[in-house]
C-alpha cells in the first residue's frame, strides 16, 4: 500500500452519492472507510465495488452520526492509519411531507432531521479533528 494514498472517511456511502464518491475515491487508490447507519448489504456491495475499483484498502463501519459515540466508533476505524485526509460528510436524511401538512412532521422528526443533518457532520469533524490534523502535517497540505 502506497504510504502517500490519500485516507478518508465517507459517511452515509452505503448508496447514492457517497457510494460514488467513495468510488471516485476508490480509483485513485485511497484508504476507505465506508459508513453505513443501517444499510450494511449495500455498505458491503459498496465496499467491494471500491476494492475492484483500486482502492489500496476499504473498512465498513457502521454507525449513525446522529450519536457522538458512534461518530468516534467511525473514525477508530481509521486510526491505523495515523492520519485522515479527507472527511466527506455525507449521511444525510430526510422525510418527504406535503407542504400543507403541517402535522406530517413531528417535533420527533425534526429533532432526526436536525441530528442527522446538522449535528452529525460536526460531531465528525470533532471525532476525526486529530487524524485530520496528523494529515495535514504529513502530506504539508490541509485535510479536506
Amino acid at each position: 500500500m502506497a504510504k502517500d494514498s490519500l485516507c478518508a472517511i465517507v459517511t452515509g456511502s452505503a448508496s447514492g452519492l457517497g457510494a460514488a464518491t467513495a468510488e471516485i475515491l476508490a480509483r485513485s487508490g485511497a484508504r476507505l472507510v465506508i459508513n453505513y447507519s443501517s444499510s450494511q448489504k449495500e455498505a458491503e456491495a459498496t465496499a467491494e465495488l471500491c476494492r475492484k475499483a483500486g482502492a489500496a484498502e476499504v473498512l465498513v463501519a457502521q454507525g449513525d452520526v446522529s450519536k457522538d459515540e458512534d461518530c468516534r466508533k467511525i473514525v477508530a476505524a481509521a486510526s491505523g492509519w495515523g492520519r485522515l485526509d479527507i472527511l466527506v460528510n455525507n449521511a444525510g436524511t430526510t422525510k418527504h411531507v406535503a407542504h400543507a401538512d403541517l402535522d406530517g412532521l413531528s417535533a420527533e422528526d425534526f429533532q432526526r432531521l436536525y441530528g442527522v443533518n446538522t449535528i452529525g457532520p460536526f460531531q465528525m469533524v470533532r471525532a476525526a479533528r486529530s487524524l485530520l490534523e496528523a494529515g495535514a502535517k504529513a502530506s504539508g497540505r490541509p485535510s479536506a
